[in-house]
């Protein structure tokens, strides 16, 4: 029986993702309410949140940096916590669902009775939405970040300030 109902909620769920309606925590979701009709609707008191770590990211500030300065301003966290953590900084940062588009299907139950989640990797079908809600940031906004996010990372060392020069000028001695 257990097993039945499970099969039928995943029927459920995949059947909305076929037909592009997105579905997301609302209550650990930085910058959007739910709509009257079930739909994301911007929030805008933390969309201003969102485009500051966006903003703040670009100027180049690090994930841990923005956190510790939302922290030291009293702006609690999603998860309504007083200390924010760099994780939660990336996934802001790396959230497609802020440029208005959506990814469904990104993790998928792999047991039914355990509720064992795993990421999806190819194990079942993903959909990709585009404009399905307002956005927060723009497309340009967002690609810029995932661009300045892969030339951190083919960097030597850490990226550690956001002086210009930074990484550029190295001491002869």
């Amino acid at each position: 029986e257990s097993r039945s109902i499970s099969e039928n909620c995943a029927w459920g769920q995949r059947k909305r993702f076929a037909d592009g309606k997105v579905s997301v925590p609302f209550g650990r979701f930085l910058g959007y309410d739910k709509g009257p009709d079930g739909n994301l609707v911007v929030n805008e008191e933390q969309a201003k949140v969102v485009r500051r770590i966006y903003a703040e990211f670009l100027q180049g500030y690090t994930p841990y940096a923005i956190g510790r300065r939302l922290t030291e301003d009293g702006i609690p966290t999603p998860g309504g916590k007083q200390k924010w953590n760099d994780s939660v900084i990336r996934s802001i940062l790396t959230n497609e669902k802020y440029k208005g588009d959506a990814i469904l299907q990104k993790k998928f139950t792999v047991d039914f009775l355990s509720k064992k989640m795993k990421i999806n990797e190819g194990e079942v079908p993903q959909y990709y939405v585009q404009n399905s809600h307002p956005a927060i940031v723009s497309a340009d906004t967002w690609n810029a970040v995932q661009i300045e996010f892969q030339r951190r990372k083919g960097r030597k060392g850490r990226h550690k300030s956001t002086h210009p020069f930074n990484g550029k000028i190295i001491c002869a001695d």
